[in-house]
């Protein structure tokens, strides 16, 4: 099935702030999915992991066919279950408990809501920049005020149709965060590939590797 002709909603994303909406948006644009991005004002507000509690409160996600409903996810009514669909929350972990963080992490927080068995926390320890830093796709920190700028620049909006290139630019990414072990983001990126028809993230007879991409 060709991506644009996919009905429904495979991935939506809460994300914590600005760096982590342009990530997710250069993922899903060069990839061409359909991916929902659940932010405060696009990134400029933060969501925080002491704050998802709240969030998850909210009339449109309190019930799986509301949810579906607000974010055009195929629902099945007979078994009152959303299908081929995942709900990714992307956080930094360094403006929490060690409790919340922990409970985050393992999916703890979750117990209960009807989401949960949709969700998948994907940590940034202790924060996306600590990450990128460890992965070689940053080389200094940057302020908060530049960050929008910047991100925006690394990782830039596709508006070309799906090429080589297109996924090339998702499998360099996935290959510079691979074994970085203050992330699970790789757990998103090969979510969002299996949603690609006759396409695999690594190529055949070997995983990309880090010298290639440089």
């Amino acid at each position: 099935m060709p991506f644009d002709t996919l009905k429904y909603t495979r991935c939506a994303v809460i994300v914590h702030g600005k760096s982590e909406f342009h990530l997710v948006r250069f993922i899903y644009t060069n990839l061409h999915l359909s991916v929902k991005i659940i932010s405060k004002d696009k990134g400029r507000g933060s969501i925080q992991i002491n704050g998802l509690k709240e969030l998850l409160n909210k009339k449109c996600h309190r019930t799986l066919s509301a949810f579906s409903k607000e974010y055009s996810v195929e629902y099945d009514k007979k078994e009152k279950k959303l299908k081929n669909f995942k709900l990714f929350i992307i956080m930094d972990t360094d403006d929490c408990s060690e409790k919340n963080k922990s409970e985050f992490i393992s999916g703890e927080m979750f117990r209960g809501h009807p989401l949960q068995e949709y969700i998948v926390p994907i940590y940034n320890i202790t924060n996306l920049e600590d990450v990128m830093i460890k992965a070689g796709i940053m080389i200094k920190r940057i302020s908060d005020s530049e960050k929008g700028t910047y991100y925006s620049k690394i990782f830039p909006i596709n508006t070309e149709p799906v090429s080589n290139d297109t996924l090339k630019q998702i499998r360099m990414f996935a290959s510079k965060i691979k074994g970085v072990e203050q992330t699970n983001m790789l757990e998103f990126v090969e979510y969002c590939f299996e949603q690609i028809p006759d396409e695999k993230l690594w190529e055949e007879g070997g995983e990309d590797s880090k010298e290639q991409i440089k």
